[in-house]
């Protein structure tokens, strides 16, 4: 009989074919699945565990010809448990199989909306007879939810609750947190997560790729070539030679070498000690050249065009930058060759450093040449000053679409209408022809672009709660990472001072405050939490997930980003440490002056993305809230109605969507780059106002900016601008928003809330000119400077980079030749 085969087909019909029905159940269930007909038209007879008939239902009945004739007589027997055989002594007190009476058939109604995909109170039995919750693993829950999509796994409503608060039982019901590809139970936490598909372009689109990204690299792998072949001429005369006979440093591919002098990285052409292995990058040679006036420093001086009092220095954007002196004891000789510098100085004093190479000797002459060859007919006409489309917007004439794709961040008057930022949603930039165009006028300009809604349509719905991210650390495999899971190092934000917190107590307070010392709430600062080393092994699928969010992934991608520069190093070189990271933090809307969390004013060396994946607000205690209170009367500072005022003024023309609070997670002002030596000359004529707590006074000053030593209040943002006519593009970041930063902007974070951030570094083809001037400014800085080691080697992504573009285009045109 039909009925007969196919109920055989899932539930034994008797005790001794018990293990057997059960080890076949899995498999014979997905045969079936591979047959069944659409949902809509499929019989809805099912036994309420799993099975469900495969046939086609009747015109005008939920059944199939065979169950609507039949389903008054049809009732399902539950499988009894099965049990476990092992030894002797394990048979002896072994535990009674669990007795299931029948359960019988229901109506016609019941059984149409338990089969149509609605929850239902009851157990669901694996494979041993036992209910089991997909996400705790437990069977002892009394209301489980199983899913209709798969037909395979269940969650119990305490989890739902707990570990899905965006996700109602009867969306479980459809399609559950597995299916949907968001499950974040301790196996799915620690899967590979979602998976980026390599866009695939044709030839065409390649080839204007590459020829974009020449003409970007072009100018600065002639600067490059143009170092080294001064150094080669002062060689040439140490020599008399005009074929120099160079050695060839001996190295692993994966080893980097830094100068160890000013701690800059080294691309190819340096001095060395034969007898210490002392290194001087040719940038330092040149400059104690110039210092001591031999016959080398006195050409370079004559071809830069520059005064000897001006050599000590370096300009920066309208800003001198002092060099550190060296010592008397060592300078260059009158004929340009340098000697180890003394003990005092890390050298040995005594032979003279001979030039090494750590490619072939004219491997970069010839590189520049190809480059050059490449870009010959290359060169295009293009306006990055300005983009008709959002100045039409910016100035009133444009319309609604315009609009929406702007938001208001600044009110400078001037002829260049720069107050408003490209502020497109994710959904526009991948459906927009002209997405990646548009976004690189605004990029070129060096203005900051957000993002909208990159989480919420980019990714697949994984939690960012901070709780579940402690547990995909925590519940490790044999607490793998137990060094990482106890006390991590934090920021106290009230006198920025170093602690050691429990990471579990630290996630409790993420919504909750604690109380700090006098009754303050205790803002905390988790950066670079877990590690960044460890990031993909400890949060695969987070880091996978964020990753996968990113807008624009030419540019963002790490590894497939056909611009971005740091994806070009070959795999066996040291590549930089460019995240992702994760910052996370604790913050309130008020300005307190006093405990804000907040990222001081700096700059990155390279461009940066943050992506606010999670924010909240923190529930103070009514005692410090009233803490909070009397303190901003105290201090005569309005924090709030400033605040508020000052995101009311940036709240112009913000783009409709829809919004969880009135304020957002974070507010971000970042500068211009033409804006550098103003913002300097301020910060270092107000030096003394700006004070950490408890009253002490920041008393020297490196760098007013590289040493993210303060933050501009509303005060001093107000002053700023009287003074000396310097405006921040200042906005509020929601959850769910990316704010994409290029290099050389000065930018500071104040959290509104408690924020997750996770941040990524990149190198774009326009940014190439800042991230070479910014690794000059940083190798001036001293050696005990945080900012003083050259951590991203641009240099050595413009040599790799450009051989890269030359030789895939010149594979194009053979294959075109062909």
């Amino acid at each position: 009989m039909e009925v007969a085969a196919a109920d055989s087909a899932i539930t034994p019909t008797s005790s001794t074919g018990n293990a057997e029905g059960s080890n076949s159940r899995p498999a014979k269930r997905r045969k079936f699945q591979r047959v069944y007909p659409e949902d809509e038209l499929r019989c809805r007879r099912s036994d309420g565990k799993g099975w469900r008939c495969i046939q086609e239902r009747m015109e005008g009945s939920i059944y199939c010809e065979h169950h609507n004739s039949t389903k008054s007589k049809i009732s399902f027997r539950a499988k009894p448990k099965k049990r476990r055989l092992s030894s002797p002594k394990r048979l002896l007190s072994a535990k009674s199989p669990r007795r299931l009476t029948a359960r019988p058939a229901k109506s016609d109604d019941e059984e149409e909306d338990r089969t149509g995909g609605e929850m239902f109170n009851g157990t669901k039995e694996d494979e041993n007879g036992n209910s089991l919750c997909h996400q705790c693993q437990r069977n002892d829950q009394e209301k489980v939810i199983y899913c209709s999509k798969c037909n395979l796994k269940c969650y119990c409503s305490p989890c739902i609750k707990a570990w899905y608060p965006l996700l109602s039982e009867s969306g479980v019901a459809v399609a559950c947190p597995f299916c949907r590809g968001n499950c974040n139970c301790k196996a799915c936490l620690h899967t590979c997560g979602l998976q980026m598909e390599t866009v695939k372009w044709d030839e065409d689109v390649t080839q204007e790729f590459l020829k974009y990204l020449l003409i970007k690299l072009l100018p600065c792998l002639e600067q490059v070539h143009n170092e080294q072949r001064d150094e080669l001429k002062v060689e040439r005369s140490l020599q008399r030679t005009s074929h120099v006979k160079m050695e060839k440093a001996v190295i692993s591919a994966d080893q980097c070498l830094h100068c160890d002098d000013c701690s800059t990285s080294i691309v190819d052409y340096h001095r060395s000690c034969p007898a210490c292995g002392y290194r001087l990058c040719i940038t330092c040679c040149r400059e104690l050249r110039l210092k001591c006036g031999s016959v080398g420093g006195a050409q370079a001086k004559q071809q830069d065009g520059k005064e000897e009092e001006e050599a000590e220095s370096v300009e920066i954007q309208g800003s001198k930058l002092e060099k550190p002196v060296q010592s008397c004891a060592w300078a260059a000789n009158s004929d340009g060759s340098i000697k180890c510098p003394p003990l005092s100085q890390g050298g040995c004093g005594g032979c003279e450093l001979g030039l090494k190479t750590l490619f072939e000797p004219d491997w970069i002459a010839k590189l520049a040449m190809d480059a050059e060859m490449e870009s010959y007919n290359t060169r295009t006409e293009h306006d990055p000053l300005h983009c008709s489309i959002c100045d039409l917007g910016g100035g009133g004439g444009g319309g609604g679409d315009v609009k929406k794709k702007l938001r208001l961040a600044s009110h400078r008057n001037g002829e260049k209408n720069d107050n408003y930022l490209y502020c497109p949603s994710r959904h526009n930039v991948e459906d927009e022809s002209e997405g990646l165009v548009h976004f690189q006028k605004h990029w070129l300009r060096g203005e900051p672009v957000i993002v909208c809604d990159v989480v919420l349509e980019g990714g697949s719905g994984l939690s960012w709660e901070p709780m579940v991210m402690w547990r995909a650390v925590c519940e490790t495999i044999k607490n793998k990472f137990e060094k990482n899971t106890h006390t991590v190092a934090a920021i106290d934000c009230l006198d920025w001072q170093e602690v050691d917190v429990n990471i579990h107590q630290f996630f409790t307070g993420y919504k909750d405050s604690k109380n700090h010392k006098d009754g303050w709430p205790q803002l905390l600062r988790l950066k670079d939490w877990p590690p960044s080393s460890g990031f993909e092994e400890q949060l695969p699928k987070h880091r996978a997930e964020f990753l996968a969010t990113l807008p624009f992934q030419q540019y963002m991608n790490p590894k497939t980003g056909f611009l971005n520069l740091a994806a070009k190093l070959p795999e066996n070189t040291t590549k930089p440490d460019l995240g992702p990271r994760m910052y996370i933090a604790n913050g309130l809307k008020e300005e307190l002056l006093k405990g804000d969390s907040v990222i001081k004013l700096h700059k990155d060396i390279a461009d940066s993305v943050y992506v606010l994946m999670h924010a909240t607000e923190v529930q103070l205690l009514e005692e410090q809230r009233q803490i909070v209170k009397d303190w901003i009367q105290k201090s005569n500072h309005k924090g709030e109605s400033k605040w508020s005022s000052l995101g009311a003024k940036c709240d112009v023309d913000r783009t409709a969507h829809t919004r969880k609070s009135v304020y957002g997670g974070a507010l971000w002002d970042i500068f211009r780059r033409q804006d550098t030596p103003k913002l300097e000359a301020y910060l270092r004529k107000h030096w003394e106002e700006f004070c950490i707590p408890d009253h002490w006074v920041v008393d020297s000053v490196v760098h007013p900016i590289h040493d993210q030593a303060v933050f501009l209040t509303i005060d001093h943002k107000r002053k700023l601008k009287e003074e000396y006519d310097v405006e921040a593009w200042t906005f509020e970041q929601n959850e769910g928003e990316a704010v994409l930063i290029p290099a050389g902007c000065s930018y500071q974070v104040r959290n509104l809330k408690s924020c997750i951030h996770m941040v990524l570094e990149f190198v774009s083809p326009e940014s190439l000119q800042e991230c070479l001037q910014l690794t000059s400014e940083f190798r001036c800085l001293p050696k005990s400077h945080h900012a003083n080691k050259d951590k991203l080697e641009v240099k050595k992504m413009i040599v790799y980079g450009a051989t890269n573009v030359v030789h895939s285009l010149r594979q194009i045109r053979d294959s075109c030749d062909n």
